[in-house]
C-alpha cells in the first residue's frame, strides 16, 4: 500500500473522531467515509496521485479488497455510502471502525507466516 493512502486514511479517521466529539455529525460522517475509502483504495493498489478514472462505491471496493465479509461489515459499507453527508456522526464512525477492523484483520491474516 502506498504510504499516502495510509496517511489519508488515518488523518480522515482522526478528523471524524474530532468532529464527532464536537457534535458536527456531517463532518464526522464525511471524514469516516473518506477514511474507509482511502484504506480500501490503498489495499487495492490505486495510485494516490492518479487513477481518477477508477471509481467505485464503498461496498464494491470492500468486496474487491477483502472478498466476502460478514453481513454487518457489508451493511456498514452501504451505510457509509448512503450517509456520507448525513448528521448521524456516531453511526458513521462506528461503521467506519467496523469496516476498518475487517480490513486490518484481512491484512494481518494475509501477511501471517504459517
Amino acid at each position: 500500500m502506498h504510504p499516502k493512502w495510509l496517511e489519508r486514511h488515518m488523518r480522515h479517521f482522526r478528523d471524524a473522531l474530532y468532529h464527532l466529539e464536537r457534535g458536527d455529525g456531517m463532518a464526522a460522517c464525511y471524514n469516516a467515509y473518506v477514511s474507509v475509502e482511502a484504506l480500501l483504495k490503498g489495499v487495492l493498489g490505486y495510485s494516490p496521485y492518479g487513477d481518477l478514472q477508477k471509481v467505485g462505491r464503498l461496498p464494491s471496493l470492500l468486496k474487491r479488497a477483502i472478498g466476502a465479509s460478514p453481513p454487518d461489515v457489508e451493511e456498514c459499507a452501504e451505510c457509509l455510502e448512503r450517509k456520507a453527508f448525513s448528521e448521524e456522526g456516531a453511526r458513521c464512525v462506528k461503521c467506519a471502525e467496523l469496516v476498518i477492523n475487517a480490513v486490518y484483520r484481512m491484512l494481518e491474516s494475509s501477511s501471517s507466516v504459517p
